[in-house]
């Protein structure tokens, strides 16, 4: 079984010696009939030089084989359960390489995907990915410390870093498609697409709760937990997300855009049950990107009703926080006009967006949401994974409320790194 890369042309083998050959000696006891001596199988281990070639076909093989697993989905609670470096590698080391070749089939078994640039880079992410994880060989033995999974580290930032355009990528993919397909062929679209992306939020989540864990400064206690804020504070969130998105309108305007300024207030109430601020053990980042994506659909929807009503500036869009016990409701109401009530499916669909954004816009995002259409069915699909749900109230000619459900993630407390 292939372990690990020992130098650019040399991999290292785990070689057993002997299994086979093992018969019964006299006294019962096992001895090798090879003649080495030995009572049991030994384990050594040997380097082999081989060609760049054969090492592509041994990754190949792999591929192939790796692909014809039928994973069981990745749950919130196995990724931030797993709170130690050990814990997170081990899980990352056990996970992804299965993940990633699957993923590969998954884009394979769309019809006609090698006529379609975006979709063959894809691919070839994935499959590098793959390589690079099969390579890999993180020191798993005992209780390995940050500083002993270092180089393995270095393999998952440079997956980071490989896969911050696929979310743009796909995105572009499904635009062209969606003049080329048939209306008919939408649904089997929608529906190979929620299952790449399934598949990639927990991956996402995975990859980041490692980095997390392996950053967090050992021996000190903390509220954190990876990715998870055993205090995460939804309204302040709220609030950094409305910040961050007049901040970009207004760097806009300032390039010549002319965009009027748009008002986002935050009311954030206290919760009815402790009578305080809100605080839940979430995910702020993911929060933070979903929330962020419905305010720029919002603040996009408002400023054109602007426009078109020949108005100076937009009415403020409003965003409202509360919680019981057991949940936290978000709403983000705009007067941006709405949506006619036929419509109203079709703006969860992959292949639908009234951004005018150019696809390369999208490449450098930070946000795993940011790409052409992918806002609002994404942000549905993170939501329901968090354990919470997106539902959109429309009334044609004034706006839309835009209701956001978070579920506390249960039984998490901060903990010592």
């Amino acid at each position: 079984r292939l372990l690990h890369l020992a130098s650019r042309r040399a991999w290292r083998i785990d070689v057993v010696r002997c299994s086979a050959a093992f018969t019964g000696a006299a006294g019962g006891a096992p001895a090798c009939a090879s003649g080495c001596g030995s009572s049991r199988p030994s384990r050594r281990f040997a380097t082999v030089a081989l060609s760049k070639e054969r090492m592509k076909e041994f990754i190949r093989a792999e591929l192939a084989y790796f692909a014809q697993q039928t994973p069981e989905p990745l749950r919130l609670d196995q990724i931030v359960r797993a709170s130690t470096p050990a814990k997170v590698a081990r899980l990352l080391h056990r996970e992804l390489p299965s993940r990633f070749a699957v993923r590969v089939a998954h884009i394979e078994s769309l019809e006609g995907w090698t006529e379609h640039a975006e979709l063959v880079r894809l691919r070839e992410i994935f499959a590098e990915s793959f390589s690079q994880l099969r390579l890999a060989a993180p020191q798993l033995e005992g209780n390995p410390q940050a500083e002993d999974l270092a180089p393995y580290t270095e393999v998952i930032a440079s997956l980071r870093a490989r896969h911050m355009p696929v979310t743009a990528l796909l995105g572009e993919a499904l635009r062209k498609m969606r003049r080329e397909e048939a209306p008919e062929g939408e649904a089997s679209i929608q529906a190979w697409t929620d299952t790449f992306f399934n598949s990639r939020i927990s991956t996402e989540m995975l990859t980041k709760h490692y980095v997390a864990i392996i950053q967090s400064p050992p021996g000190q206690a903390s509220r954190k937990i990876g990715v998870v804020d055993t205090k995460c504070n939804p309204g302040q969130i709220c609030q950094e997300a409305a910040l961050e998105v007049m901040k970009s309108l207004a760097a806009e305007s300032s390039h010549g855009d002319g965009a009027p300024q748009l008002q986002i207030n935050v009311f954030a109430k206290h919760c009815t049950h402790s009578g305080t601020d809100i605080e839940i053990p979430y995910i702020p980042q993911y929060l933070f990107y979903i929330v962020q994506e419905l305010l720029r659909n919002s603040a996009r929807a408002s400023l054109e009703a602007c426009r078109a009503a020949g108005l100076q500036e937009p009415e403020p869009i409003t965003v409202t926080v509360c919680a019981d016990q057991k949940q936290v409701a978000i709403r983000i109401s705009d007067k941006g006009g709405g949506v006619p009530f036929g419509n109203g499916d079709k703006i969860w669909s992959y292949q639908f967006s009234t951004s005018k954004q150019p696809y390369e816009a999208y490449l450098d995002g930070e946000s795993p949401l940011s790409g052409w259409g992918m806002g609002l069915p994404l942000g549905r699909l993170y939501a329901r994974y968090l354990g919470g749900s997106l539902e959109l109230m429309h009334m044609p000619g004034i706006g839309v409320d835009t209701y956001l459900f978070l579920s506390r993630i249960p039984d998490l407390e901060p903990v010592s790194s």
